[in-house]
């Protein structure tokens, strides 16, 4: 089942996003939105939080983290609930400079309200991606 038409499928290489998260024959996945903005508004409208990645396709740390992390059920299951967002912090300067990321792959997730409650710049494993989401919601 898919919740959205505006689905898009983007090669490993790309810096393209799909826009919702999907259901696959063996349980969900995990998909990034492309842009903060509509994200802001979804999450204030559906009292979510937003998770921001802020990533790049050349980075070894941000593949790793993709053929990892993010294709873990575990993970699926605990951003369940949020808007998780994709950027290029060089396509999106303004937005980074904001959120004071400096590097990628960086995070920062923010209450529905717009504060940012927790950013982090550098690698996550699985268990510390889903500590600091844990930590997150639980600082609202």
């Amino acid at each position: 089942m898919i919740r959205s038409p505006n689905v898009r499928r983007c090669g490993p290489m790309t810096l393209c996003v799909a826009v919702v998260t999907t259901m696959t024959g063996c349980g969900t996945k995990l998909v990034w939105r492309p842009d903060l903005g509509g994200a802001m508004q979804l999450a204030s409208r559906e009292n979510r939080f937003v998770v921001v990645a802020y990533w790049s396709a050349l980075n070894a740390d941000c593949m790793e983290m993709e053929r990892t992390v993010f294709q873990s059920q575990d993970v699926v299951d605990i951003m369940a609930g949020t808007v998780p967002v994709r950027l290029s912090p060089m396509l999106h300067k303004a937005w980074a400079r904001e959120a004071g990321v400096n590097r990628v792959p960086s995070f920062v997730v923010y209450a529905p309200d717009g504060r940012i409650l927790r950013r982090h710049e550098g690698f996550l494993d699985e268990a510390a991606f889903r500590g600091f989401i844990v930590a997150a919601k639980l600082s609202v």
